[in-house]
């Protein structure tokens, strides 16, 4: 799964990317000097792994992975190629997730684009260039989509063009579509219909208040200081924790984000814990015992017999697999089974 963090130039997306991904990416003050994507995978905290990793003692403990990309920023105008907005439009089409980072810190070092702090109006901005790209898509595909001859698939992809395109004329928010009608539409890779996790990036000095921005705050944004991070970074964790809420932030800082972003992309979290690696997997939600094979490795998929299933807490609780299933705790599940959220599972296969 991709994440993109999107926002205006100067509001902090790289140096979160350095903090989520340690990548070391470049950060620069002035509009359009990063050109190149920044690319880097993430750890997802998982207490839970944790625990079966104590309990089953591998050698090798893999937690799950998210993959961020760092683009530049998008100013007024991208959606027409403003500020080489084409380019960067299309780097966002790539991705499962916005992160859109909003900007409400004042330094003299790091220049707003605009002159001042204002999150509402920022985040404004990029929603328009967003809807805009979206709206010329959906218009050129729905001018050739009349043209088609007449089937099912025509019906549903016309009635869902219209529906884009009446409510991308209003604002960046998605329309009610039905399953069908999104089907028709996934090709098209619009922003407004990937799912938008919102992260305003404030002060290290001054606590926060989202009640100043109200039309940010309607999209329950994570508060989190960069530039608070970056002082922190040798203190433990307690200390972290504390300066984080004297600031009215978020106590657990970037991990929140990380965490935030699996949750929202409605991943499922199984485990393996055959021979000696220990490991997470991210699964997205309808993910069948069959696929999840697959994820393991194309043989085990292609070999499939049976699933042997336990939920991780009865794992911990018995103590080995083995003992789990000695104690009725594990279910033989077929190919058709719908991973769960905290799933351990055992491929038979040939």
């Amino acid at each position: 799964m991709k994440v993109g963090l999107v926002g205006l130039p100067n509001v902090g997306k790289s140096s979160l990317f350095n903090l989520l991904t340690g990548a070391g990416a470049r950060v620069d003050l002035f509009p359009f000097t990063t050109i190149e994507k920044n690319v880097g995978i993430v750890a997802v905290p998982d207490e839970r792994l944790k625990r079966i990793a104590e309990v089953i003692k591998p050698k090798k403990v893999t937690p799950a992975h998210i993959e961020f990309v760092d683009i530049a920023g998008l100013v007024k105008g991208a959606s027409s190629g403003e500020g080489l907005g084409n380019r960067f439009l299309a780097h966002i089409r790539e991705v499962d997730l916005l992160l859109h980072l909003v900007r409400n810190f004042s330094t003299p070092d790091i220049p707003h684009i605009l002159d001042s702090i204002d999150p509402d109006r920022d985040m404004e901005i990029v929603e328009s260039e967003l809807a805009i790209a979206d709206l010329t898509v959906v218009e050129k595909r729905l001018a050739s989509a009349v043209k088609e001859p007449e089937s099912p698939h025509k019906h549903h992809l016309i009635s869902a063009l219209k529906k884009l395109d009446a409510a991308l004329q209003r604002s960046f928010q998605p329309p009610d579509l039905t399953p069908e009608e999104k089907h028709t539409v996934r090709d098209l890779s619009l922003f407004v219909l990937k799912p938008v996790l919102y992260v305003l990036n404030c002060s290290d000095a001054e606590p926060a208040d989202i009640n100043h921005f109200p039309k940010l705050a309607r999209r329950q944004p994570i508060l989190f200081s960069a530039l608070l991070e970056q002082v922190l970074a040798d203190l433990p964790e307690t200390d972290r924790r504390e300066m984080r809420l004297s600031l009215n932030l978020h106590p657990e800082g970037p991990g929140a984000i990380v965490s935030a972003c699996f949750t929202t992309l409605n991943l499922r979290r199984f485990y393996t814990v055959k021979g000696e690696e220990t490991r997470a997997w991210s699964a997205p939600a309808g993910t069948t015992a069959l696929d999840a094979a697959y994820m393991i490795h194309s043989d085990i998929g292609s070999g499939f017999i049976k699933a042997e299933v336990v939920n991780w807490q009865d794992l911990i609780t018995a103590g080995s697999f083995l003992a789990a299933h000695n104690t009725g705790k594990v279910k033989i599940e077929g190919k058709s089974y719908l991973i769960q959220d905290g799933d351990v599972l055992l491929i038979r296969f040939k």
